[in-house]
């Protein structure tokens, strides 16, 4: 579990100094954590699933939950994730071009 919270942090672009801060803990404890040589406990567990927005089940089992809705949306939020308001308006504006060009192609 540990590797899977140590990439979950990195995927992200944290620090464990930006983790120990949002769970309360010293950076040595996440590091500890990250180590497998400090058990997390289960409200840990819970703030680090939000704080990497992982479902609890990949950072306890490394297994990802049957999807609810198609994969490219999984796909398509984890690739904007992190991106400027205006670079979001290009991907929303790209998104529409995609999609009048679409439907010009089947007429």
């Amino acid at each position: 579990m540990g590797d899977r919270l140590r990439q979950a942090r990195e995927y992200m672009g944290l620090s464990q100094d930006d983790v120990a801060l949002a769970l309360g803990l010293s950076r040595p404890s996440v590091t500890n954590i990250e180590l497998g040589s400090r058990k997390v406990e289960a409200l840990e567990l819970s703030k680090l699933a939000r704080l990497y927005r992982r479902p609890m089940e990949y950072l306890l089992t490394g297994s990802e939950p049957a999807p609810t809705g198609p994969e490219q949306l999984v796909f398509l939020a984890r690739a904007v994730n992190g991106l400027s308001g205006k670079d979001l308006e290009e991907v929303a504006r790209f998104a529409e071009f995609l999609k009048q060009s679409a439907s010009r192609d089947r007429e």
